[in-house]
């Protein structure tokens, strides 16, 4: 499975200083995408909470639902979620073992 590129260890650093906080791949602030967060499932909303990184909910969600089209899925499964996650967290740690469009 294969998340957009642009999650990269350095990522927020093009943001605002109030935007930096997060990593976000359109590098907006917490209150433009957080939002979305209440919309993931409850098992995706904990994994995101207890990561190491401030993961935008939003570019996730953009990600996992690329994903589930590839599969042919009308929404991401929780499994999918998570998958995105773990890519998205190895590139963020600067692995290469993450796939990227």
């Amino acid at each position: 499975m294969k998340v957009r590129g642009g999650w990269t260890p350095n990522m927020e650093l093009r943001s605002s200083h109030e935007g930096r906080q997060v990593k976000c791949l359109t590098a907006d602030e917490g209150h433009v995408w957080m939002h979305c967060y209440d919309d993931l499932p409850a098992p995706v909303r904990q994994r995101l909470a207890s990561g190491r990184f401030n993961i935008c909910p939003a570019c996730l969600q953009n990600d996992a639902q690329s994903m589930a089209k590839k599969q042919r899925l009308k929404r991401p499964t929780v499994a999918i979620y998570l998958a995105a996650i773990k890519i998205i967290e190895q590139q963020l740690d600067g692995s290469n073992c993450g796939e990227s469009t």
